[in-house]
Formats: C-alpha cells, sequence, structure tokens
C-alpha cells in the first residue's frame, strides 16, 4: 500500500511572488532527454517550455533539491516585557507615558484610576476596627464564661460535701442517738412496768387482808396499766423507727447526695455547653477580622496595581499598536487618558531589541517537519535586506484561517535572527517579513512538482497521458518541498504527468489497481 501522506501544497506563496512560482513552474516543464534520465535547465528554450506549459505535463527526472517552504510573518522582540492590568476590575487611565519613550527600570509608566478603590478601603478600615472590638468583647465574655463556670462548679461541689456530710451526721449522730434514746425509753418502761405490776400484785394481798382501800388497789392497777402501755408503746416507736424511719431517713440522705453529684454533672456539661458558645463566638469573630483585613489587604494591594512601574529598560510601544487590526483597538481606539482598561489587558510591551526574532506562520503539513536549529533566511522588506537565522522554536496548537478560510490551520515558528551589528540597529518589531526554512536536502531522487500529485483516501497518484487523456497512476510519495515530491515508487525518469487537476472528460473511466 502506498504511504498514506496527505497531498497539500506546502508552505505559503504570497501573491506577490505569484511571478516567481510562475517561473518555477516554467523551469519544471524544462524535460530531460529519455536516455539521461535527469532534469535539463531550458534557460533559451522557451518554445518547449511554452509548449510544455500549455500542455500542462512535466517529466519525471532525478534531480538534487532542498526541502524549503516558505512563510511570512513579522518581526518581534526574542525578550520583551509584557505590561498587564492587574486590577479586578475595570478602570481608565489618568496617566501614560509617551509611546516610543525609552525608560529605565522603576519609570512610572501608567497610572490608573484609584478612585473606587480608596473608598472602599476607607469604608473596610471602619469594618476592620468594628471587628477588631467585637472580637475584643467575645475574649472578654469567654474569660468571663470561665470565671462563671468555676464558679457555678464550686457551688455545686460545695452541695455535694454538704449532701455527704449531712448523711455521715445522720448516720453517725442523729440515727445512733435515736436507737440509744428509743431503747432506753423501752428499757425505763420496762422497768416501771415490772415495778408496777409487782406493786399491784402486792395491793392485791393487801386489799384480801383489808389493809388498803379498794380505791388504793384500783390506782395501783392504773399505774400497771399505764405502765404496760407506756412500755408497749416504746416498743412500737423502736420498731417503726427500726423499719421504716430508719430506712427512709437513710434513702432521703443519699437521694441527697446523688442529686448533689448530679446537679455537678449538670453544671459541668452546662459550663462546657457555654464555653463552646463563647469560644465559637470568639471564633467567628476572629475569622470575621481575619477576612476583613484580608480584604483590606487585598484593596491596598489592587491600589498599589494602579501604578505600573517599569520593571526593566526599554522603548515604550503601546499594546494598541501591535494590535491594530484588534475589533477592540477600532472601536475604543489606541491607549490613552480616559481609555477604558479592563482586567489582565495588555497596556504596555516593552520589547528589548537587542535580540530580534521573526514570529511566521507554517502549514500543518509542514509544521512537523520543522525543528529547532534549522536554518532559515529572514527576508526584510522595509530595510532591503536578507539575514540569516535558525528556527528557535514551533507552536503546540494549530492556529485557524478565520473566517476567510476556516479550514486552514497553521502554526507559529519563531526564528531567531543573526544579523550584522549594522543590520541589527536598523531591525524593529513589527517589520514585516518573508523566512524561507531549509528542511532538509534530497539527492539523486525520481521528483515531480507537488501540483502533480493527488490524493484519494491514503492513496496519492499522479496523472498520466494515455493517448489523448489521462489514466490514475498511483506513486509513493517520500521527502516534498513547497515546489518538488520525491517519488519512490510508480513513476520512472522520463514519465510524464499532468500538473494540474483533469477537466471532466479527460480522465479514461477504468478500474485501477491501487497497490504499488
Amino acid at each position: 500500500m502506498l504511504g498514506n501522506m496527505s497531498r497539500r501544497t506546502t508552505g505559503r506563496t504570497p501573491l506577490r511572488r505569484g511571478g516567481a512560482l510562475a517561473k518555477t513552474l516554467v523551469a519544471l516543464a524544462g524535460v530531460a532527454a529519455v536516455g539521461g534520465g535527469l532534469f535539463v535547465a531550458v534557460a533559451g528554450e522557451g518554445r518547449q517550455a511554452e509548449a510544455v506549459t500549455s500542455a500542462d505535463l512535466v517529466r519525471a527526472g532525478v534531480r538534487d533539491f532542498e526541502i524549503t517552504t516558505l512563510a511570512t510573518g513579522e518581526l518581534e522582540a526574542r525578550n520583551k516585557i509584557e505590561l498587564r492590568s492587574r486590577l479586578d476590575a475595570q478602570s481608565t487611565i489618568v496617566n501614560v507615558v509617551p509611546e516610543g519613550t525609552r525608560v529605565r527600570a522603576g519609570d512610572l509608566l501608567v497610572e490608573l484610576n484609584s478612585d473606587q478603590l480608596r473608598s472602599e478601603i476607607d469604608g473596610k478600615v471602619l469594618e476592620v476596627q468594628e471587628a477588631e472590638f467585637a472580637l475584643k468583647s467575645a475574649e472578654a465574655e469567654y474569660r468571663i464564661q470561665l470565671s462563671e463556670n468555676a464558679s457555678q462548679l464550686r457551688k455545686a461541689q460545695l452541695q455535694v460535701d454538704l449532701a455527704e456530710l449531712a448523711l455521715q451526721q445522720w448516720r453517725d449522730g442523729d440515727h445512733q442517738l435515736t436507737v440509744t434514746q428509743n431503747q432506753m425509753t423501752v428499757d425505763r418502761t420496762k422497768r416501771d412496768m415490772d415495778r408496777l405490776r409487782e406493786k399491784y400484785e402486792n395491793s392485791l394481798e393487801l386489799h384480801a387482808e383489808q389493809f388498803i382501800s379498794r380505791d388504793e388497789l384500783q390506782r395501783d392497777e392504773i399505774a400497771k396499766l399505764e405502765a404496760e402501755a407506756a412500755y408497749d408503746k416504746a416498743l412500737k416507736e423502736q420498731q417503726i423507727y427500726l423499719e421504716f424511719q430508719y430506712p427512709r431517713d437513710e434513702r432521703q440522705y443519699l437521694s441527697d447526695v446523688e442529686e448533689a453529684k448530679a446537679e455537678v454533672l449538670r453544671v459541668q456539661e452546662q459550663n462546657a455547653v457555654n464555653l463552646e458558645s463563647k469560644s465559637a463566638a470568639v471564633e467567628n469573630r476572629r475569622e470575621a477580622l481575619r477576612l476583613r483585613q484580608d480584604k483590606l489587604a487585598e484593596l491596598r494591594d489592587q491600589l498599589d496595581k494602579t501604578k505600573i512601574y517599569a520593571p526593566g529598560p526599554g522603548l515604550v510601544v503601546y499594546a494598541t499598536s501591535l494590535n491594530r487590526d484588534d475589533w477592540r483597538t477600532q472601536q475604543e481606539g489606541p491607549i490613552a487618558v480616559g481609555r477604558t482598561i479592563r482586567p489582565n489587558d495588555l497596556i504596555i510591551v516593552l520589547p528589548d531589541t537587542s535580540e530580534m526574532s521573526a514570529s511566521v506562520r507554517v502549514h500543518e503539513s509542514i509544521a512537523g517537519r520543522v525543528r529547532p536549529g534549522q536554518p532559515a533566511s529572514v527576508s526584510i522588506e522595509a530595510i532591503g535586506q536578507t539575514v540569516r537565522g535558525v528556527v528557535d522554536s514551533i507552536g503546540v496548537l494549530a492556529e485557524g484561517g478565520g473566517w476567510r478560510d476556516p479550514n486552514r490551520r497553521e502554526y507559529t515558528v519563531k526564528v531567531r535572527l543573526l544579523p550584522s551589528d549594522d543590520i541589527a540597529a536598523r531591525l524593529k518589531p513589527a517589520m514585516r517579513c518573508e523566512t524561507r526554512i531549509t528542511l532538509g536536502n534530497v539527492e539523486d531522487s525520481i521528483a515531480v512538482p507537488v501540483q502533480a500529485v493527488f490524493q484519494e483516501g491514503p492513496i496519492r497518484y499522479v496523472y498520466t497521458p494515455h493517448g489523448s487523456r489521462f489514466v490514475r497512476q498511483p506513486v509513493q510519495v517520500g521527502r516534498r518541498s513547497d515546489a518538488f515530491a520525491e517519488i519512490t515508487a510508480g513513476l520512472a525518469p522520463g514519465d510524464q504527468v499532468l500538473l494540474r487537476q483533469p477537466r471532466a472528460g479527460e480522465v479514461l473511466s477504468q478500474p485501477w489497481d491501487p497497490v504499488a
């Protein structure tokens, strides 16, 4: 299968150089003798060249040629400083250094309107002061909360201590005293009961012998009954205390201790909540202060950026002078006092004219073959000189041809100029130039003009004469320049090929084998 390199016309030939291209095609029309197989110069053979050109035919021949491509562009400084607006909002120019002025490092170049920024700074200063006062108040409230927490905790702990002391007092004092008193009452009433019972029994004997009256007997009986009742009461009170009063009092005192301890936990939790709230308030006020301070610092930084100083020496060039075709430049005019400047707008460029380069654009079909270090010649129309150059870099992304040619894709190539001192002093940015880049050399190879090679899918072919018409002949294309294409298979020296797209009816409609 043939190679799949696309058929494209490499480089860009300006309209003003159309005559040179026509002369090249006429020269290509010279045909070598069939036996020799080499291209022969046709100077002085005007009739043969005219005949071949009129027939749009040329013969393949073995030749040497340089692989070059022609591109146009303009000069620019290799090193330049771009000064842009670093403001976050649009502003207007209140002062600008005249274009063409040579400045030194530290010179004031542009001053933008700062009235709005100064007003915002004044308001933000007041906000910062308010935020500082709010932070101090929050910190004071935090310290007060710490003191209140300690006080509340001490009070709660005191209640625990008092409850535990009351429990200990009841257990070791009141309870023991009550038990002792109840026991003493039981013992006393029992002795009284025993004594009165004995007396009553004696009184019964005395009454039987009539030594005492019945009234005295009855009084002794009543005293005995009262003593018995007092003893029963003492026993009952002792029982009630031990079985009911004692457990109740014990639970009450224990409950008081537990409640006091629970209150300590509640106070601790409440203290933690209150302290966290005060701490959060402090952090909020501190963050609010930080945000306002940051905003104030940002505004002051923006205020500093309203003045643009030269970072180094250079020649002042307005950005609008470099972009005259830009619609905005056409609408708003050049850089001047009162012009609106938007964020990141390019205002001034300080080029270093001691080192210049040519910025040219090459077609995407050629860009892949351009390499840094390749030699080039740069023709500068403004000074009528051609200087040597070296390819410096190739753009990463292709650029479109705009609305006029949306299908065109080109890459920007930077060519470093190597001029003599007298020429270097005359070079200025934006001078138009035409650059020829040497991509390589082809030696002793069959070649045809690139206009003769066509493509259908991955197959490249040429049209060769067949009687009065033409047939498609598959070929394998090697290296190419903007004028010649190397044929590695499919043609022999002396074979004729058609230089143009055939017209209707000129091609034989017969199948052809695309495999070479």
